[in-house]
């Protein structure tokens, strides 16, 4: 059986959008990505199950593909059931991925992927969001190594009870300095703007959480003209927030008042019935976290609701105010078609994850025991060279 006709994908057709000139540019911008996944691929990994719950974007196929020519087992599930590109998912299924990731999902249909993923045992798992590791230990599955990305997923996987070794990236230097604090916001705001056709000169924004992602979101949009406030329970990071020449104000506040409201924390449920319904009217609501539950959905979905051009929804509330919802309450920058500028930045953390699941396949965790870890300093250094050796 291939891995084209297990995989649960939205269409096999759409594969052919991608061509091999569409990929050799992607090695011109993401050099790194291209020198690592290079190696890999002439490596002899076909003892190798590699099981992978990430964004399935074009720049999945790069990151994942090398371990196919290396004779590895590789599967992949969508990490967030709105942030899938179908093209790639088609185009990884058809080159030798299994996958289950495909726009639209249900929750159940998200569910039932990490389930099917879990199944059985592998040697490597690579998550984001945590969900995968955490079922993997719940199934009692032994993993030589696993890899977290994102602070949702370290909130969620500190708290295991753990079987096997796994490696914390989302707080390594490059990911917490770089990405989470200056390409999130990078990718953010254009896509906004693209959505929704509204520049931020002089337009009231309130950023939840003041944390690395929430930090580059509130600059960016300041030096995009945005009038910004902060909400942020952390007294120290809010004393930062004011240095950043931000308003820092209480959250039911900052919703009676702002007109675009972006949640930053990863954690759910922080934007509920209540809080929504304190929102003025008219906000637009935008999520930038990893969990996709930071604004209730759920809850929404029970109003009146309109759609209103790709990727705007907007709820009429029982109180007869309207609020308007950016991509399901998922990643805005990730939202399928719709990205931003500087596709180059990702090629740092395609690198990592590349390397990382190199260095597991290798033996790098055979000496660890049991336990949550950070991802290896002399592994991150190594990334950041070759990354200054390529804009040299």
């Amino acid at each position: 059986m291939t891995a084209q006709t297990i995989s649960r994908i939205k269409d096999p057709a759409l594969a052919a959008n991608i061509t091999d000139q569409t990929l050799a540019w992607r090695e011109v911008i993401c050099p790194v990505t291209a020198k690592y996944g290079n190696y890999v691929a002439k490596r002899d990994l076909r003892d190798k199950t590699i099981v992978s719950f990430q964004h399935v974007l074009e720049d999945t196929i790069p990151t994942l593909l090398p371990f196919v020519k290396a004779g590895a087992t590789v599967k992949v599930g969508a990490c967030n059931p709105d942030s899938t590109d179908d093209v790639a998912a088609a185009y990884l299924a058809a080159n030798g991925v299994e996958v289950h990731a495909f726009s639209g999902m249900t929750p159940d249909e998200y569910a039932k992927s990490i389930d099917i993923l879990s199944d059985s045992p592998a040697d490597i798992v690579a998550d984001m969001g945590g969900e995968l590791i955490e079922a993997f230990v719940k199934k009692g599955h032994k993993v030589d190594g696993a890899l977290e990305a994102t602070t949702t997923g370290v909130h969620r996987v500190e708290k295991l009870d753990f079987t096997f070794p796994v490696f914390n990236w989302n707080d390594i230097a490059i990911k917490d300095r770089l990405h989470n604090r200056h390409h999130v916001a990078q990718e953010m705001w254009p896509v906004f703007s693209n959505v929704t056709g509204l520049a931020l000169y002089g337009r009231s924004v309130l950023v939840i959480g003041f944390g690395p992602v929430g930090r580059g979101v509130a600059e960016r949009a300041r030096n995009l003209g945005a009038v910004v406030s902060v909400a942020e329970r952390d007294p120290v990071r809010a004393l930062e927030a004011q240095h950043h020449g931000c308003r820092v104000v209480a959250l039911e506040d900052g919703l009676r008042e702002c007109a675009i409201v972006v949640t930053a924390t990863g954690f759910s449920g922080i934007l509920g019935a209540d809080q929504i319904k304190l929102a003025r009217r008219g906000v637009i609501l935008v999520n930038v976290g990893h969990s996709n539950t930071e604004i209730d959905v759920k809850w929404l979905d029970t109003q009146e609701r309109t759609r209103m051009r790709r990727y705007i929804e907007r709820f009429t509330l029982e109180n007869g105010k309207e609020v308007y919802l950016l991509n399901r309450g998922s990643l805005l920058n990730l939202a399928p078609g719709m990205g931003g500028s500087g596709k180059d930045l990702f090629d740092p953390f395609s690198a990592i994850l590349i390397r990382g699941i190199d260095w597991l396949a290798s033996g790098g965790a055979s000496s660890f025991k049991p336990g949550f870890y950070d991802y290896p300093a002399d592994v991150e250094r190594e990334i950041a060279e070759a990354v200054l050796r390529s804009h040299s």
